[in-house]
């Protein structure tokens, strides 16, 4: 876990000082609005992005566009658990935990159902297997390790490892979207 720790804070500030981000955010929304991943599912499990995240927010504004299905986590404990709820549109969400956006449950539904879902799942970054560094609460891995669904991680090109330090738990994705490209796990 130490390992982990000490490179979380290392990818926070690679993540910090790249370059031409709002350009390569473009990109990388882009790439993933024009495949056949986004095209082809019908429930998009998103997150709001915070700090210097890639920003979804140009999916997110499409996804709703396009007649999209979307959703939103709520974090419910800091024990790592969390669910998905629709949202219709950014005014349904609120800040939540972390003061992250978070679906406000008195305007949102539960999902229940989560057949031809695509989850993007957030990460300080990748390695070429799928796995990821997150923030360190397993919030994600809880959650994808009790549905079948298809994964994808946005990741600047930069932050791409050849490996990284894994455990039992990580659940790695089955896609990552970078500024050049899909690659496919």
């Amino acid at each position: 876990m130490q390992i982990k720790s000490k490179l979380r804070k290392e990818m926070k500030v690679r993540r910090a000082e790249i370059s031409d981000k709002s350009k390569k955010d473009k990109l990388i929304s882009d790439i993933f609005l024009n495949s056949d991943l986004y095209k082809n599912c019908r429930l998009l499990l998103c997150y709001s992005s915070y700090g210097s995240e890639i920003s979804t927010t140009r999916i997110i504004s499409a996804a709703f566009a396009d007649g999209k299905a979307v959703a939103f986590p709520l974090c419910l404990d800091s024990c790592g658990n969390m669910e998905f709820y629709f949202v219709a549109s950014f005014n349904d969400l609120n800040r939540g935990m972390y003061g992250i956006l978070e679906p406000n449950t008195d305007k949102c539904c539960k999902i229940t159902d989560y057949s031809d879902a695509l989850c993007l799942v957030p990460g300080l970054c990748f390695d070429l297997k799928g796995f990821r560094l997150g923030y360190g609460k397993g919030y994600y891995d809880r959650f994808l390790e009790k549905f079948t669904i298809k994964t994808a991680g946005l990741c600047y090109n930069e932050l791409i490892q050849n490996s990284l330090p894994i455990d039992k738990y990580d659940v790695s994705v089955d896609y990552i979207i970078t500024q050049t490209g899909i690659i496919t796990l």
